[in-house]
């Protein structure tokens, strides 16, 4: 069955289940799973290069500039992590997010939207590209 969107943009699941999707010029991802499992579910891809100039102060909250080297801070890195936390996170909030109002904790693999209250997991994975997974369990799994 072809996936729809809405106006929005927001892909439209069957009933039952959760996904994403997300792509750059040259490959496409997509995540898809049981909503009983996991509730939420959110991902993006980037090419593995630096962030374009200027846009670490954007991207980084000032407590993830003290958490993390220049070296981290200049890849692309949290910016996916925060794109697939905020893909999670709209289906359940219906808010737009800033990428400020998403705190990514790589070290306990978590990303916290404090307006919300809400924490998502998160996956990260580098090749060719980085790929950003965040999710919540679903009913089946707490």
């Amino acid at each position: 069955m072809p996936i729809l969107k809405t106006q929005s943009g927001v892909p439209t699941w069957p009933a039952g289940i959760v996904g994403s999707l997300a792509h750059h010029d040259t490959v496409a991802a997509a995540a898809i799973a049981e909503k009983k499992i996991i509730g939420a579910l959110g991902i993006d891809i980037e090419p593995n290069e630096p962030l374009p100039g200027g846009l670490i102060d954007l991207v980084a909250t000032s407590r993830e500039q003290g958490m993390y080297d220049s070296r981290l801070l200049q890849r692309r890195d949290l910016f996916v992590l925060k794109e697939a936390v905020y893909k999670a996170c709209f289906p359940l909030c219906n808010e737009i997010l800033e990428f400020q109002d998403v705190e990514i904790d790589i070290n306990s693999n978590t990303g916290y939207v404090k307006k919300i209250n809400c924490t998502f997991s998160i996956d990260l994975y580098n090749s060719k590209n980085v790929v950003g997974l965040a999710y919540q369990k679903g009913t089946d799994q707490r």
